[in-house]
């Protein structure tokens, strides 16, 4: 156990929890609902790592800002609330009440207490789905901040990592190297199911790169080391590597992301006061445009890229049916909505006739209406109070922890890049990235006080 190592200090064997979580969900969290075995198993290793992370002595066993622990109750008050049996009068008083109340008839139950949530098998495993990345933004924000600076240059490498494994899935063809058995082919997917999964993981590869770069370096690494990281042609050849695998994923919105990225990737180190990358940064973007439009150029005799081209044909892409009939299943369970979980089997149950087929909508691709349809008026209510303490914290922290704001700037555009994507999708449905949503709140923590002063180089 990690408590008999002594070679390690105390803050850093929370480190190395914390570090084993984020990798374990960026390796197991990318199923999705189809590939739900990798998760359960991700649930049980984040609960073993959330007990030895108790079990080991020093102040770092809770954050110290009471912010996260608020935002934490926010986030699950929703699913628990719904697990709560509720009388008969209650439960068949909601809309879509006697229809349930019908279903149990057959078999004598219409009279017993029910839960809230029309499926409370549904709503328990979304209950733990939440476990992970809230036990990573509550590990994040128990560390020092130069601890936080570790797990992002191990958010990149892992980023990294998963493109090189989306290079591997291309030369071996169709499911060589994919870690799931239902997972889109012919793509990069690295360590994700989803190619739009994938896409928002290395883009957000990206962001923690300039972060880690342009942030401040533990003492313990020695100038060498730190000058490697000073080098723009390292800092654009990863870029490249991650900005290059991101528009193999085929994924329309990720691509359509790159350019707002890119930007905020840059503005990030210019946040570095020591090293001047307002000069180099326009060069490393310029390049990565340019090796972009180098690709595009090929798409002609390439067929993984013509691939690529062809996703932005919309004449088949279907969301806008699936947001007209979700908006209407909506309107049928307004305003307290059906339970988290229960999409598909509420959509399934209010789908329109001609609009079914062979094919299972596993999701409404808008996260937003998704909401609203399994959590009503109190999902909007629970999603504006944890966006608003999200941004005080944010704006907190930058006023604050000026030397770190690499840190806070890195937090809030992985928080824009999955709420600009959930408008299309739903990336915060993949354990991987709402794990690094948990790492990237995390970041916006007030830092505890550290007595060891190897530890921390900031008491905020």
């Amino acid at each position: 156990m990690l408590r008999f190592i002594p070679a390690i200090r105390p803050s850093q064997r929370h480190l190395v929890l914390a570090a084993g979580l984020l990798i374990l969900a960026i390796i197991l969290g990318g199923g999705g609902t189809p590939n739900p075995s990798t998760e359960v198993w991700l649930e049980m290793l984040a609960g073993l790592l959330i007990l030895n992370w108790l079990w080991l002595p020093g102040p770092l066993r809770k954050p110290a800002d009471p912010a996260l622990w608020l935002l934490a109750l926010i986030v699950v008050a929703i699913p628990l609330l719904q697990l709560v049996p509720l009388p008969p009068q209650l439960w068949q008083a909601l809309p879509g009440g006697e229809v349930r109340a019908a279903a149990l008839e057959l078999i004598d139950r219409e009279d017993s207490w029910q839960p809230f949530t029309e499926s409370a098998p549904r709503t328990l495993a979304s209950l733990l789905s939440l476990l992970p990345p809230l036990a990573l933004m509550l590990m994040a924000g128990s560390l020092a901040r130069p601890d936080r600076q570790m797990l992002l240059g191990i958010a990149a490498g892992l980023a990294l990592l998963s493109a090189v494994l989306g290079a591997f899935q291309l030369a071996g063809g169709s499911s060589a190297f994919h870690l799931y058995s239902t997972s889109h082919p012919g793509v990069v997917v690295g360590f994700q199911a989803n190619r739009n999964a994938e896409a928002d993981i290395l883009l957000i590869g990206v962001l923690a790169l300039a972060a880690f770069v342009a942030g401040h370096v533990p003492p313990q690494r020695r100038p060498g080391v730190e000058s490697i990281w000073r080098n723009g042609w390292l800092v654009g050849g990863i870029a490249l590597l991650l900005v290059l695998a991101t528009v193999l994923t085929a994924s329309r919105t990720g691509i359509a992301l790159l350019l707002p990225v890119l930007v905020a990737g840059w503005a990030i180190l210019a946040l570095d006061r020591r090293t001047n990358w307002k000069g180099r940064g326009p060069a490393i973007a310029a390049g990565i445009l340019a090796a972009i439009a180098g690709v595009l150029f090929l798409v002609r005799h390439n067929v993984v890229l013509q691939r690529v081209a062809e996703r932005f044909d919309f004449s088949g892409d279907g969301r806008e049916g699936l947001w007209r009939d979700t908006l209407y299943a909506i309107g049928q369970h307004w305003p307290f909505g059906t339970g988290m979980g229960t999409f598909v089997p509420t959509f399934i149950a209010l789908e329109p006739l001609e609009a079914v087929n062979a094919s299972v909508p596993n999701r409404a691709h808008n996260d937003y209406l998704e909401l609203l349809l399994e959590a009503g008026i109190f999902g909007a209510v629970a999603l504006l109070l944890a966006s608003g303490l999200v941004l005080f914290m944010a704006w907190r922290s930058w006023r604050r922890a000026r030397e770190w704001r690499p840190q806070i700037a890195f937090g809030l555009s992985v928080l824009a890049l999955i709420a600009v994507h959930s408008i299309v999708d739903y990336p915060l449905r993949s354990m991987s990235l709402a794990c690094l949503a948990g790492l990237a709140v995390g970041m916006f923590a007030r830092s505890p006080k550290i007595s060891d002063p190897a530890a921390s180089q900031t008491r905020h």
